[in-house]
């Protein structure tokens, strides 16, 4: 049985996106999206350790203004020393052809996605790739696309109450919560690699308490490591030129050693593909909660959800076929507009007696062949808010929450399990409703 809290029916987003002043002094959204703007375009680069803040090119990035103090500046420095100082990032590589194993982002900084440790690790079972079922002891929370947008996914994690900022920077503070995020960190924004490393480095502290941080591949990371480039910001063409190591003066003068730089890292078999890898593509929470960036539907389970996950992991990881080849894009999870990661079966907010018919049927079949209660997926910005059809048994969280997107109010899905039926419970957190949050 799957309950909707009452939190949901007077949380849902505004009508108007415009910002209006706050009476508690805090920084106003268009503020707060400025500090944005501005501070993710400041890349991140780990040297012996050191965190160096590195100024765009012009020619990349122009500055609009200098907000330093807020709020969202404030917390976008803190996350970036965060992610610089992990051991994730503890190394940088030179775009050149050469790969060397132990620069690989990532190696030792957290488990590799099935050899986790606690009651929120993933079950052991060899596979190739991330495994798609995995257990947890806590909450379970649901963060849509992020796109670039380092500040929009710390507003969820502060309105979740899984982070706290403190003069030593930013922690976990979530205990044993279990965080998915649905995909699309790239694209769209300055602040890719930056993103990605903060939810490596929480998804260490979380494991720690017996918690978990996955992120899953969406349509936008297969289309890097695919070489497609095409929705990639000046500014996050600047982060992936200086975290390959390119010279600065060399970044400045050629678009094309910029490009090549990016590609170096993203190719398959490259530092950020195979960094990548370890996202899942679907993911089973408790055999309860299915998580997928387009959905997942039947044919996609006959085909096999651990499959997915491994040749996705295969690809990206450029390895060789046994015939010596290299892997190709896995078709049925990114090969068309049915695939795992390009659908929008269950994305559509506005549809038909047909569609919404339609919807039902794959749900209720793809559901009941996986044994789970409830989808959750992404991919599909929502107008309205985030949202559930078909009784609460699919769930929409793409927001559409990045200043390259639609620049929406940050929002949270979150299931806890109610303590008298044990109905898995589901309610949407946002700054205006969350008791997470302190005054």
């Amino acid at each position: 049985m799957l309950s909707t809290s009452s939190t949901l029916a007077t949380a849902r987003a505004p009508a108007s996106r415009r910002s209006t002043p706050r009476a508690d002094g805090r920084p106003t959204r268009v503020a707060t999206r400025m500090a944005a703007r501005v501070a993710t375009r400041v890349a991140t680069r780990a040297l012996g350790g050191a965190y160096v803040a590195l100024t765009p090119a012009q020619n990349h990035v122009a500055y609009s203004q200098v907000l330093a103090g807020t709020r969202g500046h404030t917390q976008i420095r803190a996350a970036s020393a965060l992610a610089a100082n992990s051991r994730s990032f503890r190394t940088v590589l030179v775009a050149t052809e050469t790969y060397d194993e132990e620069m690989e982002l990532g190696l030792d900084a957290a488990p590799s996605l099935g050899a986790g440790e606690g009651p929120a690790a993933e079950k052991q079972v060899k596979t190739y790739g991330p495994n798609a079922r995995v257990t947890a002891t806590g909450r379970i929370l649901a963060i849509g696309d992020v796109h670039g947008d380092i500040q929009k996914l710390l507003d969820c994690l502060f309105i979740a109450g899984l982070i706290a900022q403190d003069a030593d920077g930013i922690r976990w503070v979530g205990e044993d919560a279990t965080v998915v995020q649905l995909g699309d960190v790239l694209d769209r924004g300055d602040a890719e690699i930056s993103t990605v490393l903060l939810i490596r480095e929480l998804d260490k502290q979380a494991r720690l308490f017996g918690g978990a941080f996955h992120m899953l591949n969406g349509n936008h990371e297969s289309l890097n490591v695919a070489g497609d480039f095409r929705y990639v910001t000046p500014g996050a063409f600047w982060e992936s030129a200086m975290a390959a190591g390119l010279d600065e003066a060399e970044a400045r003068r050629s678009n094309d050693a910029v490009l090549q730089a990016r590609w170096a890292l993203y190719r398959p078999g490259g530092v950020m593909a195979k960094e990548l890898s370890q996202n899942p593509t679907v993911l089973i929470v408790n055999d309860e909660i299915v998580f997928a960036h387009g959905g997942l539907l039947p044919h996609h389970v006959e085909y096999g959800i651990q499959r997915i996950n491994d040749e996705v992991a295969r690809w990206m990881r450029g390895a060789d076929c046994t015939d010596g080849s290299s892997p190709t894009p896995p078709f049925t999870a990114m090969g068309d507009s049915n695939s795992v990661m390009w659908n929008r079966t269950f994305g559509k907010e506005r549809c038909s007696p047909y569609d919404r018919m339609h919807m039902k049927t794959q749900l209720d079949a793809t559901l009941d062949r996986v044994g789970a209660k409830a989808m959750v997926v992404g991919h599909t910005p929502q107008m309205s808010g985030l949202n559930a059809e078909c009784n609460g048994r699919i769930w929409r969280v793409d927001v559409g929450m990045s200043s390259g997107v639609l620049g929406a109010e940050a929002q949270v899905l979150e299931f806890s399990k109610d303590q008298q039926s044990g109905d898995l419970l589901a309610t949407l957190l946002t700054r205006d409703a969350s008791p997470y949050l302190k005054d």
